[in-house]
């Protein structure tokens, strides 16, 4: 087991930067490497609309992608276990309450159709038990004392 949670977490630390250099590499090209080659162009009724004009210079788009990518952690790190534990683990609990419940009124069936032989044998147990028993001694016995 220990070595199952060692690979598990070396793993999704592995996993974990590999996403963090892709969303670098994403950021750095949308920032840097393509916006000087041209390739990201708006048109609006046939003039060009630069990056000043939408309002790319201000720090309210940095603003909006820190809530965004908050929102979608929030998302991740609540809901989709919600989700799981209501859709998934909701009906598993519910069927084994089920086979519970027919479970035990099997065992109580059981019991009611054995009782008939289960009363003469306990019955029989506590007497071997009782015969069982040493009896003390006579130096064993508590003699009050004067």
């Amino acid at each position: 087991m220990r070595s199952f949670l060692k690979f598990s977490a070396w793993a999704l630390l592995l996993v974990f930067m590999a996403s963090l250099v892709a969303a670098g590499l994403v950021f750095g090209l949308v920032h840097e490497g393509l916006s000087d080659h041209g390739s990201w162009q708006v048109v609006v009724d046939g003039e060009d609309v630069f990056n000043s004009a939408l309002g790319a210079d201000s720090g309210w788009n940095v603003l909006g992608a820190v809530l965004g990518l908050a929102v979608a952690l929030l998302c991740v790190l609540f809901v989709v276990p919600l989700v799981l534990l209501l859709g998934v683990g909701l009906p598993l609990f519910g069927v084994l309450i089920a086979l519970a419940a027919v479970a035990a009124s099997l065992l109580g069936m059981a019991a009611l159709l054995a009782s008939p032989l289960l009363i003469p044998l306990l019955i029989v147990v506590m007497l071997l038990r009782r015969a069982q028993r040493p009896k003390p001694s006579s130096d064993q016995r508590l003699v009050p004392s004067a």
